[in-house]
């Protein structure tokens, strides 16, 4: 049985629950049973203790606690179910009247999801800037191919910028030098160098045997701290000049490539052309119609909502600076705390409004992942991961709010397909 439940304007609902003595009874004759089980008391073999002796033993409070951790969930539920509640975060039992013999009483208090007053979704004339492949995108697909297969031959003449060189090279900063700036037949591309910037140019234009000095300068963001915006040189000894040999596009490549003929490799190379067009003009679509939805909705997002993932947010960048060997405070410092309070809390407030308009359209347009759903996605996910699906859905199983997230995924998803088949989109001039 439930009294009213009233909702505050901080979005704080509250509402009593009264659990009848006989359940309340039967749970904690049950929840003694199994403790008289497993329990060991000196005097008397597992299992044998009378319950007085156990329940003294155990502790009314400890059995107590247990009892409402089994029968709390299910008749929250029923509130919940009951009076459309949408919950944001966990409950709170704030006051508790338990006493054997007796209706067990509580109060309890549950933070709620915001109102979400929709804007137009369905039915909308939307112009989106449409994504068009380059005329040459299959000859420089084809290009790529070439590259993938090239072979590399000594030169005999100075390096150009399409060139691969061999060379030793130390590093001073003055006449310091610099830990770790050393090395040996060091093969660099240099049109796709990871050098700092200026480095890979100033090799241009030297020959295999040179012996040479060039100036640069490290970037002022460089992770070294006592490198940044330093004037370094750097002594070079080029050893080697190699030029990149194409192969011819014939059926030859096209083998390499995995096809039977360079026909077929052209129309798997279209094939991939358009669906690359047709996908990015989706997520186009998606964006032009979200942002539409987004500024005619009005949903006023408690706080309490906002410092949670914000919390999370930050929890997320430490981590993934130390999974990145860096320091995350240094990293706030260099960018200024309000600034990354300020971004955190924008990225917050992005994550819950867009959370929030999902479940609503989903709700309205009763859109849902079903079994048929969760498992294809399953699949495709432990294909990705290379695992027997069998094998992924047990480690899924160990974490119960994995499958959440999927349903959320599959749900937004499917929110995103209706949103594009429901509104008319026509391409900017």
């Amino acid at each position: 049985m439930t009294n009213s439940v009233k909702i505050d304007d901080k979005n704080i609902a509250t509402f009593d629950i009264k659990i009848d003595s006989k359940v309340v009874k039967d749970a904690y004759e049950r929840t003694l049973k199994a403790y008289a089980s497993n329990v060991n008391i000196a005097g008397f073999r597992r299992g044998k203790a009378p319950a007085p002796i156990v329940e003294k033993y155990v502790g009314q409070e400890r059995i107590k606690a247990e009892v409402i951790d089994r029968l709390f969930p299910s008749e929250f539920q029923k509130v919940v179910d009951e009076n459309k509640l949408d919950v944001a975060f966990r409950p709170n039992i704030e006051k508790m009247d338990f006493e054997l013999g007796k209706d067990v009483e509580l109060k309890v208090s549950v933070e709620l999801k915001p109102e979400v007053k929709l804007g137009q979704y369905k039915d909308n004339e939307l112009e989106y800037e449409e994504f068009k492949n380059e005329p040459d995108a299959l000859e420089k697909e084809l290009e790529q191919v070439q590259q993938r297969f090239a072979t590399l031959k000594e030169a005999d003449r100075p390096a150009t910028n399409k060139d691969t060189v061999v060379f030793d090279f130390e590093g001073f900063v003055g006449d310091e030098k610099i830990e770790h700036g050393e090395g040996k037949n060091y093969s660099l591309n240099i049109a796709h160098s990871n050098f700092i910037p200026g480095f890979a140019e100033a090799l241009v234009g030297h020959s295999k045997g040179e012996e040479f000095t060039i100036d640069v300068e490290f970037p002022s963001d460089y992770h070294e701290e006592k490198l940044k915006g330093a004037k370094a040189q750097f002594k070079i000894k080029m050893n080697d000049v190699k030029e990149r040999i194409l192969p011819e596009l014939n059926d030859e490549l096209a083998k390499k490539a995995g096809k039977d003929t360079l026909e077929l490799l052209k129309e798997d190379i279209q094939k991939y052309l358009e669906n690359l067009a047709k996908n990015e003009n989706s997520k186009r679509k998606s964006e032009v119609i979200f942002n539409k939805v987004l500024d005619t909705t009005q949903i006023n997002i408690q706080d309490t909502m906002l410092d949670r993932e914000y919390q999370a947010i930050m929890d997320d960048a430490r981590e993934q600076a130390k999974y990145s060997n860096q320091d995350f405070d240094k990293l706030v410092e260099k960018e200024g705390k309000e600034n990354v309070e300020k971004r955190f809390y924008d990225e917050a407030k992005k994550r819950i409004t867009n959370s929030l308009i999902i479940e609503k359209i989903a709700r309205e347009e009763n859109i849902r992942a079903d079994q048929k759903d969760i498992m294809n996605q399953i699949n495709q996910t432990a294909a990705m991961y290379g695992m027997a699906p069998v094998q992924f859905f047990e480690e899924i199983r160990k974490n119960p709010s994995s499958l959440a997230v999927i349903s959320q995924q599959i749900v937004a998803g499917k929110v995103n397909d209706f949103l594009i088949e429901n509104n008319k989109f026509s391409a900017k001039n």
